[in-house]
């Protein structure tokens, strides 16, 4: 007679992410995060019987996720110039001088860059919304 019940087999990893935030959780250098219960790495495939949250380390592990996104977005398209934004008016200046160089340099090599005025833009926009909001060279605003 055949079951029901479907087992999901959980890979070390997908199993680590409970054990990273679990109170029980040990640090051996040898085979890495194990279960101070057990002594042992984690065996358990849909749910651990002795899991116990470990809040602080659950407030951790939010953070780091957080962050990564935030890398992830400041390396993504218009990444350099989310940054120069959040440099405000300082940042915006320097956008501009570099929008300006390039084209002119551009220009006397002849060509034409599509890019420099682009750049411009964003500038004067990093500029604007700097002075806007009294954000002169990067301060954060709380």
């Amino acid at each position: 007679m055949k079951s029901n019940q479907h087992y999901t087999i959980m890979t070390r990893e997908q199993q680590l992410q409970y054990c990273r935030v679990c109170t029980n959780r040990k640090m051996d250098l040898q085979t890495g995060l194990i279960c101070n219960l057990t002594g042992n790495a984690a065996d358990f495939q849909e749910k651990c019987a002795d899991f116990s949250l470990d809040k602080i380390a659950l407030e951790k592990f939010k953070e780091k996720i957080v962050q990564r996104q935030q890398e992830d977005a400041d390396r993504g398209f218009f990444g350099p110039e989310k940054k120069g934004i959040q440099k405000g008016v300082l940042g915006g200046v320097l956008m501009v001088v570099i929008a300006v160089a390039w084209f002119l340099l551009g220009l006397a090599a002849n060509r034409i860059f599509f890019y420099p005025p682009v750049l411009l833009v964003i500038g004067i926009f990093a500029i604007i919304k700097g002075a806007a909001t009294g954000n002169l060279a990067g301060e954060k605003n709380s």
